[in-house]
């Protein structure tokens, strides 16, 4: 079962979404994929911690309370004095997809991370642009590569956009290690097809295996969710929906994954003994979190459906 003493660490960039419809602004939140994982988490009850850099202006204000509510650690977080808060613009289309535009920080100099020291069974999850960016990727890298070694449990999302496809020559090297020192790697086949050049599923199960990869859960939108393991290949049928935003709706996932394992109380060395059943609740439990984010423009779990998410695990 869940050990309390054992956290949940995030490592990724942290913005302010605004979302359009029909070219109109609709809502706006603070967002950012580790940083919706997180609430998600929190929300669930598990003890998290967030390690970003932010900018200290009013939007960055907003969001260090909004953190603040969500009981959600942010001692980790190190603060610009100069600079604008990111900013993230989701234009949804008819289907409730968005396109991104990205506004950054304008004043970029290397954060003084103060790193925390992960225990074993601790769990790390990290991905999208932070975990590769060239000019704090010597510190991800050396993170990464020590959390692993000390036993905590790692997950991965790429999470790759195609406004990156330029830089993805010089970062593939870094997805690639990213993808070696995590026991759980989750990627969209929109992920893969920008990353390898290929939606074929038996192609991108074998470059993974090839560059080091363990576990590969692959979404796939409508269609149903593959789990790549040394041994087997699982199928699971996902919700039909109408969305209202699917903003949010990988990191849910990914949230829902991690919450599972926890509850499950499953540790990085006894993944090779995860039965089909445990499988099938962990990916139900992910499925079912991004379901929820996707029928709301919140990028995390609503709090009135945690006790839905918990029922999941305890049938």
């Amino acid at each position: 079962m869940n050990d309390l003493n054992n956290k949940i660490y995030g490592l990724g960039e942290i913005v302010f979404d605004i979302f359009f419809k029909e070219n109109q602004p609709v809502e706006a939140r603070p967002g950012g994929a580790v940083l919706n994982m997180m609430v998600s988490l929190a929300r669930l009850g598990m003890p998290v911690s967030i390690i970003a850099d932010m900018v200290n202006d009013k939007v960055g204000q907003l969001i260090h309370n909004f953190l603040k509510e969500n009981q959600i650690d942010d001692s980790a977080i190190f603060w610009h004095q100069q600079g604008r808060s990111r900013l993230a613009l989701a234009f949804l289309n008819s289907c409730s997809d968005a396109e991104y535009l990205f506004y950054k920080m304008q004043h970029e100099v290397i954060p003084d991370f103060k790193f925390p020291t992960l225990k074993p069974n601790d769990m790390l999850i990290f991905g999208s642009y932070y975990a590769i960016k060239p000019l704090i990727r010597h510190l991800v890298s050396d993170f990464l590569k020590n959390s692993y070694k000390q036993g905590a449990f790692v997950l991965y999302d790429p999470n790759f956009r195609k406004s990156h496809l330029n830089i993805l020559n010089d970062v593939l090297p870094f997805i690639e290690e990213n993808i070696k020192y995590s026991h759980i790697t989750k990627a969209s086949i929109e992920d893969c097809e920008i990353i390898w050049k290929t939606h074929h599923i038996d192609e991108i199960f074998k470059i993974f295996k090839q560059i080091g990869g363990k576990y590969l859960i692959l979404t796939r939108a409508s269609k149903p969710v593959l789990l790549y393991t040394p041994n087997k290949i699982y199928e699971f049928k996902v919700n039909k929906i109408k969305p209202v935003s699917t903003v949010g709706a990988g990191d849910a996932f990914m949230a829902g994954i991690a919450y599972a394992i926890r509850l499950l109380g499953i540790k990085p060395d006894s993944i090779s003994n995860i039965n089909e059943v445990y499988w099938q609740k962990i990916i139900k439990t992910a499925i079912e979190t991004s379901t929820m984010v996707c029928l709301t423009y919140d990028n995390y779990i609503p709090t009135h459906k945690v006790n839905e998410i918990e029922a999941i695990l305890k049938k």
